[in-house]
């Protein structure tokens, strides 16, 4: 079994995953297992574009787009890897932030998830990790007025505003664009729960490790760049779509209890 497996769900990021691609490789040291890109664009094949500057990367083409979950969940059973690092194409590693999160999962065998920070290009701290939602959150952070309530004391729990982000620490949980999860803790035949095509798999993934007496932890020592972040407002109407939809197949599951 390889150490490593880090596996990229991609779809229409051509020029992002490019850019992805060459930091992992950059990385100190470069990535000591396997790399596997998902292509849920079935308007593009990877391979013939990629293959040559890329012969060590597997590129597994999807019939259709079966949504960032099912993508994620075909390189994790493709994949061979002890650890599993989950990481979208918009996502730059950098420095020894892979390193870094590897010695985390293996120094701390209570976890099964471990975030990097994530920051803005300009070097700015992303809030990636975060509280569980409560009904509360969910209104002000999701209604179309949202930004009236950015500064409530509820948001702020939320995206965790009372704390600096400098220190390793055990959260809730944090964005799927990039976490490192230990192949060990999934007692299910899946990564991700695939009735989120998009949004909410996240966070269902940490709620059931810590179900299950398990621990995620947030490692700011891990720095990754996340390139194309962007706030609801501004989000297309098939995204807003998909994290509606998502939002209520997760309060159906979990019988509407937050």
């Amino acid at each position: 079994m390889n150490l490593l497996s880090v596996v990229i769900v991609n779809y229409r990021s051509v020029e992002f995953l490019k850019s992805c691609l060459a930091g992992l490789f950059q990385t100190t040291p470069a990535p000591d297992g396997e790399v596997l890109v998902i292509n849920n664009d079935i308007t593009q094949e990877l391979a013939p574009a990629l293959n040559g500057t890329w012969p060590n990367v597997r590129f597994l083409q999807n019939s259709a787009n079966l949504g960032f979950a099912a993508g994620a969940n075909l390189g994790f059973r493709k994949s061979q890897g002890e650890f599993v690092l989950i990481l979208n194409p918009d996502v730059l590693a950098q420095g020894r932030a892979i390193e870094t999160l590897l010695h985390t999962l293996k120094t701390n065998p209570e976890a099964a998830i471990v975030l990097p920070r994530l920051s803005n290009p300009d070097g700015s701290l992303q809030y990636s990790c975060r509280r569980f939602y409560t009904y509360t959150t969910l209104l002000m952070r999701r209604a179309p007025f949202n930004r009236m309530f950015s500064n409530h004391p509820a948001v702020r729990n939320h995206l965790m505003l009372d704390w600096d982000h400098q220190s390793l620490a055990e959260v809730d949980w944090g964005l799927g664009a990039a976490m490192l999860v230990r192949r060990s803790a999934i007692r299910e035949p899946f990564l991700f729960d695939e009735r989120f095509f998009l949004y909410f798999e996240d966070v269902d993934l940490c709620l059931r490790m810590r179900q299950q007496g398990w621990k995620v932890i947030y490692n700011p020592a891990a720095t990754l760049i996340h390139q194309h972040q962007r706030e609801s407002a501004d989000w297309n109407y098939p995204a807003k779509k998909h994290h509606f939809v998502s939002l209520i197949k997760f309060l159906w599951k979990y019988r509407f209890r937050l």
